[in-house]
């Protein structure tokens, strides 16, 4: 979402915006000029998992690790379980996945 649409605002204000954004699921749309698509969130968490796979030689007996955002690590996590191609059913997947499996502030799981 736009981070300058959403100056000023708090989450009640943004429900209706979030909600119509997801009644779409239009993988490419973009709420404006300055927001991502579900698209592009998809490209960068597939090219982090790439760097990721690189550096699993490197990290074998070490530890690695990844601060991020919920919704970027909840789409890191459901390519590595589970690879699928960028489409309607993998944002409806991880629409239902942000609101029944949310990944919480602070978690910690393993890759």
């Amino acid at each position: 979402m736009s981070e300058r649409k959403c100056a000023n605002t708090n989450m009640d204000d943004r429900k209706a915006w979030v909600n119509t954004y997801w009644e779409k699921m239009d993988y490419q749309h973009r709420d404006a000029d300055d927001a991502e698509s579900f698209e592009d969130l998809y490209i960068r968490v597939q090219a982090f998992h790439e760097k990721l796979k690189a550096l699993t030689e490197n990290y074998d007996q070490k530890n690695l690790a990844v601060f991020s955002h919920g919704q970027f690590l909840q789409l890191l996590m459901m390519q590595i379980q589970q690879p699928q191609p960028l489409s309607k059913e993998l944002m409806r997947q991880f629409r239902f996945n942000l609101i029944n499996q949310s990944i919480g502030n602070t978690q910690i799981f393993t890759y």
